[in-house]
């Protein structure tokens, strides 16, 4: 199988350390793993425009995303997103990741159809406000006809290391995204 790991984090962090764990684990099972850092990449906010909801592909932005990014990341079994809670939902690179696809209203598109998603999200609040980011990613599943495929939070502050990983939590999920 193999997976891509959407790290949506806007900064290094607790988001990248639960990353490179996760990483671990998926290797020892003999899969395949990347990890995309959208913090890293040039990638603009979406233009709405009419052009994208009819033919696709967006003739006004030209930047890394569209060119290099986009067209590398069809070929996946499994897409992880990884996202510290901002305002009770997912973070703007996230968010504007998504927004960039649009492959949900264009079938030569859809290659989420069918695919698993899952999401590891945390924050400073508590589980109540995880609930938007993993409601959000389950709205993505439907209209992506995708298979949520779990999800996985811990606590964690603004202090880089200051988290608790609860390893038997931490592999269930995995083994969730990696059964057949």
């Amino acid at each position: 199988m193999k997976i891509l790991i959407i790290n949506g984090s806007h900064r290094k962090g607790n988001t990248d350390i639960v990353i490179n764990k996760i990483e671990e684990e998926i290797v020892n099972t003999k899969n395949t793993v990347e990890v995309l850092k959208l913090k890293d990449i040039e990638m603009k906010l979406p233009d709405g425009c009419e052009v994208c909801a009819e033919s696709g592909i967006c003739p006004n932005i030209k930047d890394e995303f569209s060119e290099k990014i986009e067209p590398l990341i069809r070929d996946f079994d499994a897409y992880i997103i990884a996202t510290p809670v901002w305002s009770d939902g997912v973070t703007p690179l996230t968010k504007i990741f998504w927004d960039r696809i649009v492959s949900w209203c264009h079938p030569d598109r859809m290659y989420l159809k069918g695919k698993k998603l899952a999401i590891i999200t945390h924050g400073m609040a508590d589980e109540s406000s995880w609930d938007g980011a993993i409601h959000w990613i389950k709205g993505v599943c439907d209209w992506e006809q995708s298979y949520f495929a779990g999800s996985f939070t811990f606590k964690s502050s603004s202090k880089v290391g200051s988290i608790q990983i609860d390893s038997t939590k931490l592999l269930n999920f995995i083994n969730n995204i990696i059964k057949t």
